[in-house]
């Protein structure tokens, strides 16, 4: 907290700017704000700390200028649904531009940009859903694949492991095969080029791209063009990848933008959809029971060809997906700016371009909604669970809220639940440590730090099925 003195200069030369937002509870401000409680610290954490102690909306000081920061509801409903039009993304626009292409929709502006490229997207079609239930076989042997390459490590780190098995498996999503591992490499350069933008504490301008980024751009969006060329040329009717459906259902799509909307693919879903998978079987490793009673779900599901439908019929993987995404949520932080005139907010009037800091960190876990929310457990989401909080409700979010909520959330599902089924039938990831482990950040993203193990073959003897008692609990102690 900043000292008398310092609070005394921010009110010395800030206390105009304050006393419209005097109404507002939050920490008291020094001559630079409260920028001190975000250095060396994750905001989603500040942000699930201002909840608890200051209440549902804060005002805090980025230097002089203001920002709310929001656990209430009603008031994210509010701003990423009702009102959404008002409040644009900040700055992730010229943050990952460079990296991402103009044509996706992730960074248009609100409004006609939005809705002009969001109509030409793929995945936000009326045929979306029948593509990616023609996914889950392709992605199980994708999976499976590399799966088994991996039993023959004697260690990994599961974060960068878990990101190239989802990389592969997006690959074969998205145009029907693994690529080499140089395409990898180019879009590991093209993130971290992003990520650099994201969390430079420069102007942009004086962030100078890595080297080698022209070229690996122009590689890894340029091979897309270069299949999509070719798949016109040469269609094939009964191939069910992303690019092949979108050849037959969109014929108009321009090439290029086709292209760079398939490469968008990858930077949108890779990063969570791993980081999701590496929380989800380091919570495994600290419930025996609830990870013995998914290996006998997805053993069942292994024996024969996976579809939607079998991965429907067996609710426990898509509970320890959802929990997963609950306690550990691979995006935890959503921000927003008001527009450039004032405006009312939170019984406020708010100077143009207030930040906003919205954050699933503290909902996620609100003891006033969730019973025993720092505990993994998945059973919480079965009889009527899931249907209470459903993806994008005010205490579950995982996937941000309303119409600009992630397009890619019901297949980041499809894939989770396809991940956690093939990786459990077929092995078992065991963690070195339970211990909870370092969080950083990357490319917008959550990134697990210090997750290593092994996988260790999972042989169908080892699995006990319950003998007409009911099933052991599905959380036991750490």
């Amino acid at each position: 907290m900043p000292n008398l003195l310092s609070r005394g200069l921010f009110s010395l030369f800030f206390g105009g700017r304050r006393k419209p937002l005097a109404s507002l509870p939050g920490p008291p401000p020094g001559i630079l704000g409260n920028i001190g409680d975000f250095l060396g610290a994750q905001p989603w954490d500040v942000c699930a700390r201002y909840a608890r102690t200051y209440g549902p909306v804060a005002v805090t000081w980025l230097g002089p200028s203001p920002a709310l920061v929001l656990n209430d509801p009603t008031l994210i409903h509010e701003v990423l649904e009702t009102r959404r039009l008002e409040f644009e993304k900040g700055n992730i626009g010229d943050q990952i531009r460079h990296s991402v292409t103009d044509d996706t929709p992730f960074i248009a502006q609100q409004g006609e940009d939005w809705a002009r490229k969001h109509a030409m997207d793929p995945l936000a079609q009326p045929w979306t859903p029948t593509w990616q239930a023609a996914q889950v076989e392709p992605l199980r042997a994708a999976i499976l694949e590399s799966v088994e390459a991996l039993l023959q490590q004697p260690s990994i780190d599961l974060t960068p492991t878990l990101r190239k098995l989802t990389f592969d498996a997006f690959c074969v999503a998205t145009v029907g095969e693994k690529l080499p591992t140089s395409v990898y490499d180019d879009f590991m350069l093209l993130a971290a080029a992003a990520d650099a933008r994201i969390q430079a504490k420069l102007p942009l301008k004086f962030v100078s791209p890595p080297k080698g980024f022209a070229d690996a751009k122009e590689r890894f969006y340029g091979l897309f063009l270069d299949k999509v060329r070719a798949a016109r040329k040469n269609p094939a009717p009964h191939r069910v990848d992303l690019m092949s459906w979108t050849l037959r259902e969109m014929p108009q799509l321009d090439d290029g933008v086709h292209a760079h909307l398939l490469g968008g693919f990858f930077f949108g879903g890779v990063f969570s959809s791993s980081t999701t998978l590496v929380g989800a079987f380091h919570q495994l490793n600290k419930y025996p029971a609830t990870e013995e009673r998914l290996a006998l779900e997805s053993a069942a599901l292994a024996q024969g060809p996976l579809t939607l439908e079998r991965l429907k019929d067996a609710p426990w993987g898509e509970a320890v997906a959802y929990e997963a995404l609950r306690i550990l949520p691979a995006v935890r932080i959503f921000l927003r700016r008001t527009p450039p005139t004032p405006t009312r907010l939170a019984e406020v009037t708010l100077p143009p371009g207030t930040t906003l800091m919205i954050s699933n960190q503290h909902l996620h876990r609100d003891p006033s909604h969730w019973t025993d929310p720092e505990t993994f457990a998945p059973e919480r989401w079965l009889d009527g669970g899931a249907a209470r909080n459903p993806h994008g409700s005010g205490h579950f979010f995982p996937f941000g809220r309303g119409p600009r909520a992630c397009v890619a959330g019901d297949f980041a599902m499809v894939y989770l639940r396809t991940a956690l089924a093939t990786v459990s039938a077929r092995a078992r990831i065991h963690v070195d440590s339970t211990e909870p482990f370092e969080e950083g950040f990357f490319f917008g993203v959550v990134r697990p730090q210090g997750v290593t193990g092994k996988l260790v073959p999972r042989q169908q003897q080892t699995l006990h099925p319950p003998t007409g008692a009911p099933p052991p609990p599905a959380v036991e102690s750490a």
